[in-house]
């Protein structure tokens, strides 16, 4: 068996099976750039050391900026192996690369590194290559930890640049600072193509903040690259004022087979959340979004991409995801796209939960896409809920379960909408749309379930219900339920409204709890103008513009 040969810091290439000493390295006023095993390159079966580097806190006179390089300042290729180094800021300025300072590339490999900034300093970390990771390279498991109080903290999991072929991304471990800026890459600040993995990186944001996550690459993913599974925490433990950035996987578009993770996201309170789940950009060609999950926190503001921040197109899907939102806040959720979906794109099965208010709170839901639905795109089978008011405020749900629009031949899902309820003295407010705002073409809406909900006495609610959406054209409907079920005192009341009640697509409307109400018999049918008056015990729905004639085949009671 060869040996490995330890020998010291080589202003050349580190190369055969050389293996680097294990250095202490510390700048000073004469020394700003330091490098761990070699000034050029490391090939062959090379291996650097475990180092440790020290940067000087600023004083007066002092150099700002300082340039560490963990092993190699130029490339790693062949077998090639980083050391585990330590590096540690305090000067004003501060640039790190864990393993090389260019590319890496065949089966090279990355050391576990750490990585921690210090005061109001502007820090560049990069866990592994600060230029491009190909081939079978692979990103070692690093930390970072951003330094407070001004500046800005960029890091790098693995590569500055682009990721390519088979490499993989560390399991990585990001902590901005706070009072500054933290902007985190979790494996590549460029593309990813071909069958580059992301890695499971783990981000937290800091404290009064402008933090920027990126779960896999600051770019495009294309090819058959795949996103890692992720989880992206806004602050831990206490509310602090901050903004907070959240891309799941691809900050740019994803394309070709590219697939995303399976993250997880929770904003901060008091702060301004955005999530995408997938793609900041377009999802197109046949790439699929990552199974998703998004909790909110309380008194922010959050808007929530499911899969992509803009359009879905060619033979994409949407993933899985699963939404919660925050109290006493605003929150819009788009289920995949925040644009349009268009071509033969396919909404994931996404389940929505609104965020309670005993304050004010307002919750808009866009199952599939927030734009038009065209093509034939196809909507989800999505879950919604609404939600509740348990004060004196105020709450209000806007509910949409496939697109604003419907055209072309668009067909939405099969989807179930549950408004919210208001527990207290003050008002819920509930508008349900089955599909669309409006649909024409061809498009065909889906066979929607829509329940009304319940206000307590003293408190007042509204439900206002579309089972599918202004039809034009030759747009069809489908076969829609609305389900009005009382809770005890809590009851439906008589602020029900039902837009589009159509016989001919077998729209049928259940009553559910109500008290001394069991059969088509105690029903109290009148005609008001153009519309038509339900009165069920103490509740009562309307149905706009509807002068049909209502038989016992049209309703259900439990």
């Amino acid at each position: 068996m060869f040996k490995f040969k330890r020998v010291p810091f080589t202003p050349g290439d580190l190369t055969n099976h050389q293996w680097g000493t294990d250095d202490v390295l510390a700048g000073d006023s004469n020394t700003t750039i330091l490098i761990g095993d070699a000034g050029g390159s490391m090939f062959d079966f090379s291996r650097g050391g475990n180092d440790t580097f020290t940067g000087p806190s600023f004083t007066g006179g002092a150099p700002i900026h300082y340039t560490f390089y963990g092993d190699a300042a130029g490339s790693m290729f062949d077998f090639a192996r980083g050391g585990d180094d330590t590096f540690t800021f305090a000067s004003p300025s501060n640039t790190a690369y864990g393993d090389a300072g260019d590319d890496m590339s065949d089966h090279s490999k990355g050391g576990n590194d750490i990585f921690s900034g210090a005061g109001p300093a502007t820090n560049a970390f990069y866990g592994d290559a600060g230029g491009d990771i190909s081939g079978h390279a692979r990103g070692g498991d690093d930390t970072f930890t951003g330094g407070s109080g001004g500046g800005t903290n960029t890091f790098y999991g693995d590569a500055g640049g682009s990721m390519s072929g088979h490499a993989r991304g560390g399991n990585d471990t990001f902590t901005g600072g706070s009072f500054t800026s933290n902007m985190s890459y979790g494996d590549t600040g460029g593309n990813m193509t071909g069958r580059a993995q992301g890695g499971d990186d783990t981000f937290t944001g800091g404290a009064f903040s402008f933090n920027t996550f990126w779960g896999d690459a600051g770019g495009d993913m294309s090819g058959y690259a795949r996103g890692g599974d992720d989880i992206f925490t806004g602050i831990i433990d206490f509310p602090a004022p901050s903004s907070n950035t959240f891309y799941g996987d691809a900050g740019g578009n994803m394309s070709g087979h590219a697939r995303g993770g399976g993250d997880a996201f929770t904003g901060s309170s008091e702060a301004s959340n955005t999530f995408y789940g997938d793609a900041g950009g377009d999802i197109a060609g046949s790439a699929q979004g990552g199974n998703d999950s998004f909790t909110g926190g309380s008194l922010a503001s959050h808007v929530f991409y499911g899969d992509a921040g803009a359009d879905m197109a060619g033979h994409a899907r949407g993933g899985n995801d699963i939404f919660t939102g925050g109290n006493d806040s605003a929150n819009t959720f788009y289920g995949d796209a925040g644009g349009d979906m268009l071509g033969r794109a396919r909404g994931g099965d996404d389940t929505f939960t609104g965020g309670n208010s005993s304050l004010t709170g307002s919750t808009t839901f866009y199952g599939d896409a927030g734009g038009d639905m065209s093509g034939r795109a196809q909507g989800g089978n999505d879950a919604f809920a609404g939600g509740d008011s348990s004060g004196p405020g105020s709450t209000s749900n806007l509910l949409f379960g496939d697109a604003k629009s419907m055209s072309g031949c668009a067909e939405g899902g099969d989807d179930t909408l549950v408004g919210g309820s208001n527990f207290g003295t003050g008002s819920a407010s509930n508008i349900l749309l089955g599909d669309a705002e409006s649909m024409s073409g061809c498009a065909e809406g889906g066979d929607d379930i829509l329940f009304a909900r319940t206000a307590a006495p003293g408190g007042t609610v509204s439900n206002v219900m579309w089972g599918d959406g202004l039809l034009q054209g030759g747009a069809d409907g489908g076969r829609d339920l609305f389900v009005f079920k009382d809770d005890g005192p809590a009851t439906v009341g008589t602020q029900n409204t039902i837009e589009d009640f159509r016989q001919s697509q077998h729209d049928r409307i259940k009553f559910s709890n109500v008290a001394g109400v069991l059969s088509f018999n105690d029903l109290v049918i009148t005609q008001s103008g153009a519309d038509t008056l339900v009165t069920a015990g103490s509740d009562q729905v309307t149905l706009h513009n509807f002068a049909g004639s209502l038989t016992a085949n049209d309703f259900l009671f439990a």
